[in-house]
């Protein structure tokens, strides 16, 4: 169980402006703590001397109830300001860490897990530091003050009121336990319908072409019921939860009105009387208050464990690595090395290769042989469990992994594209590019002539993912964010898979002189493609098994 005092620390850097909030807290406690007195001075005046000489009294009852409702609300205020800064914070805190989490964590993770922390958990636990950690002091405060004043009218019969202590602690062990549990199913309910939508939207056109809509709706359907009831009982809990609490505390109110009436008690004026029920009266509010911080406090428990389970994972290592790659020649060597994915047998087995610097080089071989895990190595998305990679004749492992990926254009299979313009998506490939170095990409990617066909050319919206464009187009245009980059190391992993036969010759025509000089590592099985290789290395197995000529390789792709 997460202890409080996690929370407190999770709150410290905001401590001045939770100060703020807590010192406007009490003083609008200090104004409440006044009215009871003041109002039973009013009313016990009326009635027992009927007297209208009591303007400065009621004066003052006013001033006090103005500056209760003044301080209460620029409390609130602040607190809400405060609420949305620490959730801005918390969230763009939780977005950098999960950006410098090397991709083996986000393998091993559901997306709708992590996307439900950074909506669901952190709201909750801002909402929770923001208010009701600040409002606790106050509540705190004001039940101290109201019982003091009690004890000073009637000590005896305020010290009947600790015997209620128990009841209440048993009350909230109970719904404590009880919330803890609701709480999690709650939030995972949460997690498990954010991950289906995210799922659904993705798979669309699987789910329109398999004529599934109907089955995918009920299946999201079911986890939006289960997310609905968890969430009925939470709510249910919290609902039950501050009226016990009330009106326990009224009936003790009512106790002690009743002893009061068989003489349980020194004589009282009347003044005094209404004292002693205003302040029971009103200390029931901050019990009630520290009972719903109580059940916030399970809830926000949860949200801050899976907080820090996420942030107590390491980044990737090479953001420590001591040296930084600002120039490169081009030169990689794989030097025996071992990789296996998780709970699956080894992808590579003592994988060797000497790139020379300039040299364009094709790995082939048949899915699943290592050849993509090869290149993922190199960019640092995953370290090898043995052996060793080198980049200019430094091991990668010393090198800082952001300076070394600058040096490398990668076109991944998938084309990751955002809906964006078609300028936004390849200028994304460098900082500060102009439109001259745009059409230069593009036309070396053959993606400026279907640009140009475009209504709004640069500036054509492409949708998630680049829906809005073919297969090929959203291959061009990875290809020219890449080739934009004008990278030493270029990696282009089935880059022109989805070219047609024209396309792809017109590409391989243009590349050859935008690909002079540069280190590239060609992933394909295209014989054009291939035609830009200086050497075609077979992958088998996870192991470079043999060394082709690029002639005699295509001449065996073409029989």
């Amino acid at each position: 169980m997460m202890q409080f005092s996690a929370i407190v620390a999770q709150a410290r850097p905001y401590r001045s402006k939770l100060m703020l909030i807590a010192s406007l807290s009490l003083l609008a406690s200090l104004a409440s703590l006044i009215i009871p007195w003041l109002a039973a001075q009013l009313l016990g005046g009326v009635i027992e001397t009927g007297s209208a000489e009591l303007g400065l009294v009621a004066t003052l009852l006013v001033t006090s109830l103005v500056t209760s409702a003044m301080l209460t609300l620029v409390s609130t205020l602040v607190s809400a300001s405060v609420s949305a800064r620490i959730l801005a914070d918390f969230r763009e805190q939780v977005y950098r860490h999960l950006q410098d989490l090397p991709l083996r964590f986000h393998d091993q993770s559901h997306q709708g897990d992590l996307l439900t922390l950074m909506s669901w958990d952190v709201s909750r636990l801002a909402s929770f530091i923001s208010h009701w950690l600040a409002s606790a002091l106050a509540a705190i405060f004001t039940a101290c003050g109201a019982l003091a004043i009690l004890f000073w009218i009637d000590p005896r019969l305020t010290l009947i009121l600790p015997v209620l202590l128990p009841a209440f602690y048993i009350l909230m062990k109970f719904v404590g336990r009880r919330l803890r549990l609701i709480s999690a199913q709650a939030r995972n309910a949460e997690a498990k319908v954010m991950a289906n939508a995210e799922q659904s939207l993705e798979m669309l056109p699987a789910i329109k072409a398999f004529a599934r809509e109907a089955l995918q709706q009920e299946d999201y359907a079911k986890d939006v019921e289960s997310a609905r009831e968890f969430g009925v009982k939470q709510a249910r809990i919290f609902a039950i939860l501050n009226p016990i609490n009330q009106l326990v505390a009224a009936l003790a109110v009512i106790g002690l009105l009743v002893l009061l009436g068989h003489g349980g008690s020194k004589t009282l004026s009347t003044t005094e009387l209404f004292s002693f029920l205003f302040y029971a009266v009103l200390l029931t509010r901050p019990v009630a208050t520290l009972a719903d911080l109580y059940g916030e406090f399970n809830g926000a428990q949860g949200s801050l464990q899976r907080l820090q389970q996420v942030l107590k994972e390491r980044p990737e290592p090479g953001y420590e690595a001591p040296k930084g790659l600002t120039s490169c020649r081009g030169e990689i060597a794989f030097r025996d090395v071992w990789f296996a994915y998780p709970g699956r047998d080894e992808t590579l087995r003592g994988a060797s290769l000497e790139v020379r610097a300039g040299e364009i080089v094709a790995l082939t071989g048949e899915n699943g042989s290592g050849k993509t895990t090869l290149v993922r190595i190199l960019l640092g998305f995953y370290l090898p469990q043995r052996g060793t990679v080198f980049v200019d004749g430094i091991d990668i492992t010393q090198i800082q992994v952001q300076t070394l990926r600058r040096q490398i254009g990668y076109v991944p299979q998938r084309a990751l594209l955002f809906n964006g313009s078609i300028r936004e998506n390849i200028a994304w490939g460098l900082e500060g590019a102009n439109d001259r170095d745009l059409e230069r990409a593009a036309g070396l990617a053959q993606a400026l002539d279907f640009i140009k066909e475009l209504p709004q050319g640069f500036d054509t919206k492409i949708g998630d993912h680049g829906v809005r464009l073919s297969g090929g187009q959203q291959q061009r245009l990875a290809l020219a964010r890449a080739l934009l980059k004008d990278p030493p190391i270029l990696i282009l992993d089935e880059a022109t898979s989805m070219y047609d036969l024209e396309g792809e010759a017109a590409f391989v025509e243009a590349c050859k002189t935008a690909l002079l000089g540069r280190t590239v590592i060609l992933i394909t099985h295209r014989p054009a493609s291939l035609a830009l290789a200086d050497r075609i290395i077979k992958v088998d197995g996870g192991q470079l098994t043999d060394t082709t000529t690029q002639l005699s390789f295509i001449e065996g792709v073409a029989k």
